[in-house]
């Protein structure tokens, strides 16, 4: 495999104050990672033991410890010191599936001599109702649908659309991904083994309706005649999975402030 000039695959993990998170994506890794793999920890000043622990695993290539305005900073920041070809973002508190990560290397080798290396699309395991996300990326201008724990991204082809937006508070990895499919000339590969495993409760859990609202504006960025579409969908998502008591004034002037920051 290639040494550190050409290594095949970044690693990035990012945290904050999540110790146990961490050590549980750490324990899933393998014990010596193979000389292909780089590990790229940001965590954004963790105060609860977090960094310690970080510091104390000779596994890891490169950490940071710094305060920053939240995920999509810290992806930015992993891919500005990336070195891999390809690059895994796999948060603390999801775990890595140690075979199907050794099997990669000979897949990405291989990816290493194409012109233009695809994204590689895995299956998940969603811990939170025990089932497998399978990804469909030819579905992805209508929806999320492929896992970002699943995914392994050419690093060039995320720096030369300038990585993730960070304007948006959850949905900047659905619309990276969705700008990378609208290049035209990145393959997406769909490889059947599962990757990782999610964890879940994160932001676009517990706060679906904003990441629902920034889906829709990321949709309509990439193409304005999408609004009657992205109309159908917040009416169909209003009348079945919100209780109407719910709908607070707060939340359509949040949509408009996307809509005229995002579109405007």
């Amino acid at each position: 495999m290639p040494n550190k000039s050409g290594l095949l695959l970044t690693i990035a993990t990012c945290v904050l104050d999540a110790r146990q998170d961490f050590l549980a994506t750490a324990n899933s890794l393998p014990d010596i990672l193979p000389d292909w793999i780089e590990w790229i920890v940001i965590d954004g000043g963790s105060t609860d033991g977090t960094r310690e622990a970080i510091a104390a695993d000779s596994r890891v290539t490169r950490f940071v410890s710094e305060k920053d305005a939240g995920v999509y900073y810290a992806y930015n920041r992993a891919l500005s010191l990336a070195v891999g070809r390809h690059v895994w973002f796999l948060n603390a508190g999801d775990t890595a599936i140690a075979s199907t990560l050794i099997s990669l290397g000979s897949v990405l080798l291989t990816a290493m001599s194409e012109a233009s290396p695809p994204v590689f699309c895995h299956h998940v395991h969603m811990e939170q109702g025990n089932w497998d996300w399978k990804p469909a990326p030819e579905q992805l201008l209508d929806e999320m649908s492929v896992p970002t724990p699943g995914m392994l991204i050419p690093r060039d082809a995320l720096l030369a659309i300038r990585g993730f937006d960070t304007a948006y508070r959850i949905a900047a990895d659905y619309d990276a991904w969705m700008r990378l499919r609208m290049v035209g000339t990145i393959r997406f590969a769909v490889c059947e083994l599962v990757l990782a495993n999610y964890k879940g409760g994160g932001m676009s859990t517990t706060h679906r309706h904003l990441a629902f609202f920034e889906e829709c504006v990321s949709q309509l960025r990439a193409d304005r005649d999408r609004w009657a579409y992205c109309l159908f969908r917040a009416a169909r998502r209003a009348v079945f999975n919100i209780d109407p008591d719910s709908i607070r004034f707060k939340r359509w002037r949040l949509a408009f402030k996307l809509g005229r920051k995002f579109l405007y």
